[in-house]
C-alpha cells in the first residue's frame, strides 16, 4: 500500500532535512514491525501487563499494542479463531523465545536488560551521546578560565564533566553548584557538557525549577543529569529543607530512587544521577560546615558581552559541540574519585556563613566566643530556658527557636554528650559541651550545668 509518507522524496516540496526526518519517523514506526519480528522486538512486562519495546526502550500498553497491529491477521494457536495481536503474542512468546520481564528500571550505563536480585528488568535508559570529533577547544577552555579562574576549582569541574561523559554507570557522589552574576556565562560554560551527554535533544537531561522538586512525580529522576536552574530560597529554614530534600538524589546510598508516573506502575531507578545547579545568589542553599555533598564555585566575571556570546555559540553549533565532546571523552580522569567529598572552596565557606539565619549567626558567634550563657563551655536541657537567657543578647525582634540553637551548636563544633546524670544530680539532662571540654568527666559537666551562668553579654560584631 502506498501512503502519503512513502511518496515524499528529497526532490519534491520537502527539503533534504525534512525528508530525512520523515524517513526516520517511518523507520521507527512500530506498526511496521512484522509479526515475525515481534518476539525479538518486544518483551512482556509482568508488573503492568504490558510490553517493552527493546529497541525504543519504552512501555506499550496492551490496548496500544492491539491498536498498532490491528492490521496484522492473528489466529489463536489453540482455537484457530481470530484474536487480538497481544493474545497472539502471549500465546507464542514462550515458543519464540521472547523475554518476560518483572518490570522496568532506569540504569544509566547498563545494557537493555538489567538483572537485580535475580529478577530481570527492561532498561529505559538509552545512550544518547553523540559522535565527537577532534578539534581545537581552546575557546571553550578560555571561557572556563574566565568563569573559574582558580586552577584547582576549574580542574575539578572539568574532571566532573569528563567523568560523567565517560562513565554513565558511575555515581558522582556530590552535586555542583555554579553561582555568579547574572548573564556572566555559566550556562554557556556547561552547555557543551550537557550536549556531550544528551545530544541536541538533551536526552537523559532533566531541567527542573525549585518548586518542581516537591512534585510527587519522579520524571526528573529518569536522567543522567538533573539541572536545577535558579536555585534559591528566601528563608534559611526553606534553604535547609531544600538541602535535606536533595540529599538522597545527590549521593548514594540510597542505591535506588522511586520513580512515580501518572497512570503507570512506579519503578526504582539506579541512583546514578548527577545534580548540577545554577544560581545568582551567594546564599542559594543552607549548608552545614561539615557538608560532603556540594561543590560550590562562584564566578566574579561580569556579564558576557553579547558579541562574545554570539561568537562562542556560533562556534558551538558549527562543530564546537562535537570537538568539546571528543575532548571530554578523552580527558584523563584516572585520578578523579567520584565517591570522595568535594574540596572546600571560598564560595562554599561564604555560602555556609551566609546561609545561616540571623539567630543562628548570633548563636554561633556566642558559642565560639564562649559569651554569657555559653561561657562555662557546657549547656544542658531544657533548652528553651537556655534560649530565654540568651534572648537579651539577640538583636531586637530576632527570636531563636530550638532548631536554630541545635544548628548553631553543630556549626560551632560543640559536642553532644547525650543525657547525663551524676551522684549529686540523679535527674538526667541533655548536655552539649565545647570541644575543649570534651575530656572532662560527665559528672563535672553535669555539675557545671547547675552553676548559675553569668549575666548575658552582647556579641560585638
Amino acid at each position: 500500500m502506498t501512503t502519503a509518507l512513502s511518496k515524499i522524496t528529497p526532490t519534491e516540496e520537502f527539503p533534504d532535512a525534512a525528508a530525512e526526518t520523515i524517513a526516520e519517523v517511518r523507520r521507527r514506526e512500530i506498526g511496521r514491525v512484522t509479526k515475525a519480528e515481534w518476539y525479538e522486538r518486544f518483551a512482556y512486562l509482568q508488573t503492568d501487563d504490558a510490553y517493552f519495546d527493546l529497541q525504543e526502550r519504552r512501555e506499550i500498553s496492551r490496548s496500544t499494542f492491539n491498536a498498532l497491529f490491528r492490521h496484522v491477521p492473528c489466529k489463536s494457536v489453540r482455537t484457530n479463531r481470530i484474536v487480538e495481536a497481544s493474545v497472539c503474542y502471549d500465546e507464542n512468546r514462550q515458543e519464540k523465545g521472547a523475554h518476560s520481564l518483572i518490570g522496568v528500571t532506569y540504569a544509566a550505563g547498563e545494557d537493555i536488560l538489567v538483572s537485580r536480585a535475580g529478577d530481570v528488568y527492561g532498561n529505559r535508559w538509552r545512550n544518547a551521546r553523540p559522535q565527537g570529533r577532534e578539534g581545537d577547544v581552546s575557546r571553550w577552555l578560555e571561557h572556563a578560565e574566565r568563569m573559574i579562574p582558580d586552577d584547582r576549582e576549574r580542574a575539578h569541574v572539568l574532571a566532573v564533566m569528563a567523568h560523567k561523559v565517560q562513565h554513565p554507570n558511575r555515581k558522582i557522589n556530590h552535586a555542583v553548584l555554579h553561582a555568579g552574576k547574572p548573564g556572566s556565562g555559566k550556562d554557556t560554560l556547561w552547555a557543551p557538557f550537557l550536549w556531550a551527554v544528551g545530544g541536541p535533544m538533551n536526552v537523559n537531561i532533566s531541567v527542573v525549577r525549585n518548586e518542581e522538586l516537591n512534585s510527587q512525580w519522579g520524571y526528573a529522576l529518569e536522567s543522567e543529569v538533573m539541572v536545577i536552574n535558579e536555585l534559591r530560597q528566601a528563608e534559611a529554614k526553606d534553604r535547609r529543607a531544600l538541602e535535606n530534600q536533595l540529599k538522597p538524589v545527590i549521593a548514594a546510598p540510597p542505591e535506588l530512587l522511586p520513580v512515580n508516573r501518572k497512570g503507570l506502575h512506579p519503578y526504582d531507578a539506579l541512583n546514578r544521577i548527577f545534580v548540577l545547579a545554577f544560581s545568582n545568589e551567594r546564599a542559594a542553599i543552607s549548608l552545614p560546615s561539615d557538608d560532603r555533598r556540594w561543590f560550590v564555585t562562584w564566578s566574579e566575571a561580569d556579564r558576557l558581552p553579547e558579541e562574545k556570546a554570539q561568537e562562542l555559540w556560533h562556534w558551538y553549533k558549527s562543530g564546537g559541540f562535537e570537538q568539546i565532546a571528543c575532548w571530554l571523552s578523552s580527558y584523563d580522569v584516572s585520578a578523579f574519585n567520584p565517591g570522595a567529598s568535594p574540596m572546600m572552596t571560598e564560595a562554599k565557606a561564604i555560602m555556609i556563613d551566609a546561609g545561616m539565619s540571623t539567630a543562628e549567626s548570633y548563636l554561633v558567634e556566642m558559642l565560639r566566643g564562649r559569651v554569657g550563657e555559653f561561657s562555662r563551655g557546657v549547656i544542658g536541657s531544657p533548652f528553651h530556658v537556655v534560649l530565654d537567657r540568651v534572648s537579651g543578647s539577640m538583636p531586637p525582634g530576632v527570636k531563636a527557636p530550638q532548631s536554630a540553637l541545635f544548628h548553631a551548636l553543630r556549626e560551632a563544633g560543640w559536642i553532644d554528650k547525650g543525657r547525663v546524670a551524676s551522684g549529686d544530680y540523679p535527674s538526667k539532662k541533655h548536655l552539649f559541651c565545647a570541644p575543649d571540654m570534651d575530656s572532662r568527666s560527665k559528672s563535672e559537666l553535669r555539675r557545671l550545668v547547675e552553676v548559675q551562668p553569668p549575666a548575658s553579654l552582647s556579641v560585638v560584631k
